[in-house]
C-alpha cells in the first residue's frame, strides 16, 4: 500500500517521521509530503488552496502511485478531501486525522470555529502568512511534552494565508468516498461542521475511530496511530 502523508498547517513532512517508520515496518511504502510555502526558503504570499491540491495530485502522478491511502491532518483534511473527490487521481482510501473537512463555498477559517477576524488580522499583519502557534500556545495543548513543543517551535513555519481564507470548491460529496476519521473524543465540537459530521456518520462509506493523543498524535503516540492507520486498510 502507498501511504501519502500530508501535514497540517505550519508543518512539513518531518512531522510524520515516527509514523512513517512504523508504517514501513509493517510493509507499506510511505511518502511524506511538504506543501508549497512550508519549505525553509519558500515564499508564501502567492500560494493558494489550489496550489496545495496540485502539490498532492502532481506528486502522485509524477511517481505513478497506485493503491493510494491519502492521509491528512488538521488543515490538510481540507486538501485531501478535495483531492479524493476531484477524481484527477485514484485514491483507494482517505484517512482524516484530527482533521477539518472541506465544505463547498466556505474557507478553512469559516468551518474551523476560529475567530475569522482575528486570524485574518494576524495574516495581514504577517504579510500574507498565517503565524504558527507560539510556545505558550503549544504548552496549553494536551499530551504534548517538552520535546514535542521544542520540535514544533524549531521547525514550524508561517503558513500561506490564502490557503485558509480561500473558499473550497468541492466537486463531489465527501460521503461518496471511502474514508476513516480518526480523532479524540469531542474533536470538531467547537467547529461549524456538526451537520456534515452527522451526515458522514450515517453513511456506509465512512468509519470513525477514537484516539486519545491530543491534536498531534503523530508526535505523542506515533506507534499507536500507525497501527490504527494500518488496520484501516489491512
Amino acid at each position: 500500500m502507498e501511504f501519502v502523508l500530508v501535514p497540517g498547517a505550519w508543518a512539513g513532512g518531518w512531522i510524520w517521521d515516527e509514523v512513517a517508520k512504523s508504517l514501513r515496518d509493517r510493509g507499506h511504502n510511505v511518502h511524506q509530503l511538504t506543501l508549497s510555502g512550508l519549505n525553509e526558503q519558500s515564499e508564501t504570499c502567492e500560494i493558494g488552496l489550489s496550489t496545495h491540491i496540485e502539490d498532492v495530485e502532481s506528486y502522485i502522478i509524477r511517481h505513478g502511485l497506485k493503491s493510494i491511502v491519502l492521509v491528512g491532518h488538521s488543515y490538510s483534511g481540507i486538501i485531501v478531501g478535495q483531492v479524493s473527490t476531484r477524481g484527477r487521481v485514484s485514491i483507494r482510501h482517505t484517512i482524516f486525522i484530527e482533521a477539518f473537512l472541506p465544505v463547498s463555498d466556505q474557507s478553512f477559517l469559516e468551518v474551523s470555529g476560529l475567530s475569522i477576524d482575528e486570524e485574518e488580522r494576524a495574516i495581514t499583519e504577517n504579510e500574507g502568512a498565517w503565524p504558527a502557534p507560539s510556545r505558550a500556545e503549544l504548552a496549553t495543548q494536551p499530551r504534548l511534552n517538552d520535546a514535542d513543543i521544542n520540535l514544533l517551535c524549531a521547525k514550524q513555519r508561517p503558513h500561506p494565508g490564502k490557503t485558509v481564507t480561500e473558499a473550497v470548491k468541492l466537486e463531489s460529496p465527501l460521503v461518496d468516498i471511502p474514508a476513516t476519521f480518526i480523532a479524540h473524543e469531542g474533536w470538531l465540537s467547537f467547529s461549524r461542521e456538526h451537520d456534515l459530521l452527522a451526515t458522514l456518520k450515517s453513511s456506509g462509506s465512512w468509519r470513525f475511530k477514537n484516539i486519545e493523543g491530543g491534536h498531534w498524535p503523530m508526535l505523542t503516540i506515533p506507534q499507536k496511530l500507525a497501527e490504527l492507520m494500518h488496520t484501516c486498510v489491512a
